[in-house]
């Protein structure tokens, strides 16, 4: 088993911090482009029993996703005030994470002042630019008078993401990292094709924190990825349900000549989920997503261990 991570800077506008399965479908189809339809069926076909790698989903550099756990609520007001809080909280320093990792509790996060600084730091980071444009007409080219719409997108300053991976196997590494680096040069995410969803990537090996973290063992992890499947034992999460479209050429195409472009609604649990850990690959590549039975969407947990100071009754 190998981990390291591509650290990703933005060069131009992008649409959201992009989540792992996002990212894995954009690396399949450069895949595709690159090495042939045989050479993705065949990695897919690897991915439905053995992963031969996992990705996390788009990091800022420096950070986790803040596990999920209850907050013990308290009688004081201060208290419920730090609960409302940290809710709010998506990100934590990884430093801190590896302080409480063998005994992580909400409480003892909640008591960190500065960390709703630095929530505060990374969002404004991450401006949100809304451009408005004209409403063409598809039948004449031409600008349709008096009618508008506006798009919302993230504009970077001075921030990197990570992106972990784990490779299990090196039998697609070459091709994996081919297709990776392609995707980020022409754009991850929507209207990649006019130049949104551009970065820098580099590769780097895990710095001495990090190695000390994915290194550490525990009874429980929490996901660095989005993730789904049946074998997941969540112990505290969040989901949301992801109404996923088709990529590539499929959205532009569709399949057979049939424009059925979007799949079928599917819920996820987020980054920062938190599962008891059962010394298997969590997660599952979903199948029966659209009536095209190739179509499939990834939703393997990417795991850090840890240690919660929490009963299984709570």
């Amino acid at each position: 088993m190998k981990q390291y991570k591509f650290v990703l800077k933005p060069r131009s506008f992008f649409s959201t911090i992009f989540a792992s399965d996002t990212i894995f479908g954009t690396v399949c189809w450069y895949v595709r482009y690159l090495a042939g339809e045989d050479a993705l069926v065949s990695m897919l076909r690897d991915f439905e029993s053995d992963p031969p790698f996992l990705i996390s989903s788009l990091i800022p550099r420096g950070f986790l996703p803040r596990p999920l756990l209850p907050f013990s609520l308290k009688e004081k007001s201060e208290d419920i005030d730090k609960s409302k809080k940290l809710k709010k909280i998506k990100w934590i320093p990884i430093e801190l994470f590896s302080t409480y990792q063998n005994n992580y509790n909400s409480d003892k996060i909640a008591e960190k002042e500065d960390l709703f600084r630095k929530e505060e730091e990374i969002a404004a980071k991450l401006q949100a630019v809304e451009v408005t444009r004209n409403s063409i007409s598809r039948e004449t080219g031409t600008v349709i008078e008096g009618i508008l719409f506006s798009d919302t997108y993230l504009c970077a300053r001075d921030i990197e993401f990570n992106i972990y991976i784990t490779e299990y196997s090196d039998k697609y590494s070459s091709i994996f990292h081919r297709a990776f680096a392609l995707a980020c040069e022409l754009g991850l995410g929507r209207e990649a094709s006019i130049g949104k969803g551009r970065f820098e990537i580099k590769q780097e090996e895990l710095n001495e924190i990090e190695k000390k973290i994915f290194a550490a063992k525990g009874s429980h992890f929490v996901s660095l990825s989005l993730c789904a499947g049946k074998n997941l034992e969540p112990l505290s999460y969040a989901t949301f349900t992801r109404y996923g479209k088709l990529g590539g050429e499929f959205s532009q195409k569709g399949i057979d000549g049939t424009l059925l472009y979007n799949k079928k609604p599917i819920v996820f649990y987020k980054e920062g989920s938190t599962f008891r850990a059962n010394n298997r690959v969590n997660g599952a590549l979903l199948k029966n997503v659209h009536v095209d039975s190739r179509i499939v969407q990834y939703a393997y947990a990417y795991p850090l261990y840890f240690n919660p100071e929490i009963s299984d009754a709570q």
